[in-house]
């Protein structure tokens, strides 16, 4: 045993190891940790009731009603304005407004609304009172209202965890669900958003025109007059901006010249208050400016201004705040507040792309035939749009879309496995396959409903049945099939050969963004909506569009596949986004450590796990990822939005591999295998790539002799599935042999290598020695008996266990070599 000063030096250099440099300043992180710290607070002390439900209940009533009083004090359009300035992003034109980690738009809202039905209760004579309010009282009740309104959502919140019955597995998607409506806004660019609204509602001309007649707009007017009242209300800012800079500097220059005028000095004064606390003439927009900004006639921007209304009704504060903390937002279909003398005002521009398609697919559900035309031609979009982020990254596969397919319409016909006699036929949305990969893709472009949203747990069930369980179900029947069968027997194509295939992955693509659900696969699980052992990629077609876009080689594409579709992913790492997930993957891999013992009992000839792979199984804990886009935003903003002044931010990448050109190479070759070997050599953490990198080069710089070439063999066997398991081999041609002779000798000892140690799939990359470089690359994806011809060479083999080597593709922390961990071994 190592002395106690060694273990303690070795301890010390494990945790050097495991934190290096200097920590970074996470703005997200220190959000969310004083989010959490606030929710403690509050929890201890409700803990220490007897009912907490109805302490948390109690709290959220007496502080809504002490905020009532204080707002009760504003003409709520004031206030409304000078809370945006308070609490949104500015930014000059034609560049990115700064990351906020807080939840300002959820905020605003809240303040909104309660300041909107506060002003249904004013007593008599505080009306008149608010056109007495003195200076800068209005931003000074702002900033302290914010951290209120932090804790009324606080409150809200607690009451919902105390309320949740621990015994339902749907809770914690229900919360999840409710707090995504409440504290998330944008979850995909708008600006993808806007053009997927405007292809729904106005790419179909029935639809269109159904619109038009029966409301007498459509969609693309609808979106035009929101966004005038958002230009609009920036335009007001900008000239009140401008003339308070213009009297302020002149007061300035006036008072530095020594001369005094007292009615300049209160123009500057006023344009000074005016800027930040505004008359709400001066920060309403009018029907006749809208049409002017927009060229739409007045009586169609009427008809929108009506459509999208906000209508509180006779709410009281206290319903409103209970509406909006359990996701029942109505700024999200209706995000326009209408004034008494019909000017509008829209609190911020992060809800109306969104507000268009939900308001409108509201109303197109009353007519069933017109819904029917709707939901075809949504679904039929959804296909095309995902046919086309697929073919992005996975050029030169063989596509199906679209097709029927025949299954067993019975037990008895599963039993027989004859696929000819298969009776009942069905359909499948899309099958890629590209050399020995398949990945099978359902669309979905059911949308999650308001009551799913508000968090009616029964119909979240039937919304997320609908959305992700029969995705999931569709997508695994196919990859059960041909497993089962060797492959599938297509309407109108016969029996299409699949034997080939092996490696399988399921994706479910939803039109609707559910952030919050998607990225939380081991919640569905627990829940039951999705199953174990048939467990797709769930992603929005925003973000597969997007993580399509930022993929720069095919390779990552589908080791992202293999990593996010392993069920321990979601319970050790936690995010709210896709995309952090994705960003996080290419940042550091998004590998879970699996289980030693049962990496063992899928690869019988590894050795017994070493001290360090226990230790990092063991010690590895779960990860909550915060925002990773703040990079993505810069480039997706500049990369669409050309200004001459403003250079474009670099793209997201993957981290540099040093087998990057390797697996270039390969798909440049069309090498067979190509995209399953580019992302096994893309698993392994850098070290090891670093030395796949050089072991070509090694072999031929070192040769044996003329007649004899040099060889490697590794397993690569990080995986608890047997199915997952490759090897890789090295070999060099001397001049001596034949090209055709060594490539031969290379297959059969890939092969007979692969059955001794019950490896599905195995490469060959074949260098040559005359010539110093790449020869070939032989890929084997036989499994079953070997043949006859191979027995000598399965004799003439070392035993399975004499090869011992396992590569580790731990991206953050690769494997250390320690005293007994076998040395690679060359072939035979």
């Amino acid at each position: 045993m190592a002395s106690k000063t060694k273990r303690h030096e070795a301890r010390k250099k494990r945790q050097r190891r495991a934190a290096p440099g200097t920590p970074t300043f996470d703005p997200h992180a220190e959000v969310m940790v004083d989010t959490w710290a606030s929710l403690v607070k509050l929890m201890v002390r409700m803990g220490a009731t007897d009912d907490p439900e109805a302490s948390a209940d109690a709290a959220l009533n007496s502080a809504v009603a002490e905020f009532v009083t204080k707002v009760q004090r504003f003409d709520p359009i004031r206030l409304i304005e000078v809370a945006r300035l308070a609490s949104l992003p500015m930014a000059p034109t034609g560049s990115v407004a700064p990351i906020t980690p807080d939840a300002s738009a959820s905020r605003l809202e809240l303040l909104a609304l309660v300041a909107l039905a506060a002003q249904q209760e004013v007593p008599t004579g505080v009306a008149s009172h608010q056109a007495t309010v003195g200076g800068q009282e209005m931003s000074h009740f702002v900033s302290e209202a914010l951290s209120e309104l932090d804790r009324l959502l606080h409150l809200a919140q607690l009451r919902s965890f105390a309320s949740a019955d621990p015994t339902d597995k749907l809770a914690l998607v229900s919360l999840l669900i409710q707090g995504g409506e409440v504290w998330m806004r944008n979850s995909s660019y708008p600006e993808m958003v806007e053009a997927t609204n405007g292809a729904l509602l106005d790419g179909e001309p029935n639809v269109r025109n159904a619109l038009l007649a029966e409301l007498g707009f459509d969609a693309t007017d609808a979106l035009a007059v929101l966004n005038a009242c958002h230009d609009l209300q920036e335009i007001a800012m900008n000239r009140r901006i401008d003339a308070m800079r213009s009297t302020m500097l002149q007061a300035m220059a006036a008072t530095e010249a020594g001369r005094t005028d007292n009615a300049l000095m209160e123009r500057a004064r006023s344009s000074l208050m005016t800027m930040f606390e505004p008359e709400a003439n001066d920060v309403t927009v009018s029907v006749p400016d809208i049409a002017s900004h927009t060229g739409i006639p007045e009586g169609r921007v009427r008809a929108v201004i009506e459509r999208f209304r906000l209508d509180l009704a006779e709410a009281t504060p206290v319903q409103v705040v209970d509406a909006f903390s359990t996701g029942k937002n109505p700024l999200r279909a209706r995000p326009l507040i209408v004034c008494a003398n019909g000017r509008v005002v829209l609190p911020h521009p992060a809800l109306h792309v969104s507000a268009v398609r939900e308001n409108l697919e509201e109303h197109l559900k009353a007519s069933q035939k017109t819904w029917s035309k709707y939901a075809k031609h949504r679904g039929d979009l959804l296909e095309m749009r995902t046919r086309t982020a697929l073919g992005r990254v996975l050029p030169g596969a063989h596509y199906r879309d679209a097709f029927e397919y025949y299954v067993p319409a019975n037990e008895t016909e599963a039993t027989e496995a004859d696929p000819s006699k298969y009776t009942k036929r069905v359909e499948g949305d899309h099958l890629v396959l590209l050399d020995d990969v398949a990945i099978i893709v359902e669309d979905k472009a059911v949308a999650l409903s308001v009551l799913s949203r508000g968090g009616k747990k029964t119909r979240i069930r039937t919304d997320l049945t609908g959305i992700i369980t029969k995705a999931a179900e569709q997508a695994g029947r196919m990859r059960d099939a041909i497993e089962r069968d060797g492959g599938l027997r297509i309407e109108g194509e016969g029996w299409v050969d699949l034997s080939h295939i092996r490696e399988i992955h399921t994706v479910a693509v939803s039109l609707d963004d559910l952030s919050t659900v998607l990225t939380a696969t081991a919640e569905l699980v627990r829940a039951g909506i999705l199953s174990v052992d048939n467990i797709p990629w769930t992603v929005s077609l925003h973000d597969l569009e997007l993580i399509t876009e930022l993929v720069a080689r095919p390779a990552e594409f589908l080791l992202y596949l293999r990593r996010r579709r392993t069920p321990d992913v979601t319970v050790m790492f936690s995010a709210a986004d896709e995309l952090d997930l994705f960003l996080y993957f290419f940042e550091a891999g998004l590998w879970v450590e699996p289980d030693p013992a049962q990496v063992r009992a899928a690869f019988p000839f590894l050795p017994e796990p070493s001290t360090s792979e226990l230790r990092r199984y063991r010690e590895q804990r779960p990860v909550i990822l915060t925002s990773r886009t703040d990079a993505l935003d810069q480039w997706f903003h500049t990369s669409r939005h050309s200004d001459a002044n403003v250079p474009p931010a670099p793209k997201p990448t993957m981290t540099a591999s040093p087998v990057a050109p390797l697996i270039d190479e390969l798909q440049q070759r069309n090498v067979t295998g190509w995209l399953s070997i580019g992302a096994t050599l893309l698993s392994a953490d850098s070290d090891v790539q670093h030395r796949f990198a050089r072991y070509g080069a090694q072999l031929l710089s070192n040769p044996l002799s003329r007649e004899q070439g040099r060889s490697l063999t590794i397993p690569i066997t990080a995986s608890v599935d047997p199915a997952e398991g490759w090897l890789f081999v090295w070999i060099t041609r001397t001049t001596a042999e034949a090209p055709a002779s060594v490539k031969k000798r290379a297959r059969d000892y890939l092969r007979a290598k692969k059955h001794q140690l019950g490896l599905p799939r195995g490469v060959v990359f074949l260098y040559d020695e005359p010539t110093q470089s790449l020869l070939d690359v032989l890929y084997d994806g036989h499994i079953g008996p070997i043949d006859k011809t191979l027995t000598a060479v399965l004799h003439s083999l070392r035993p399975a266990t004499a090869l011992q080597r396992t590569i580790h593709p731990n991206a953050k922390r690769p494997p250390r070599i320690t005293k007994g961990t076998p040395r690679p071994k060359r072939a035979r």
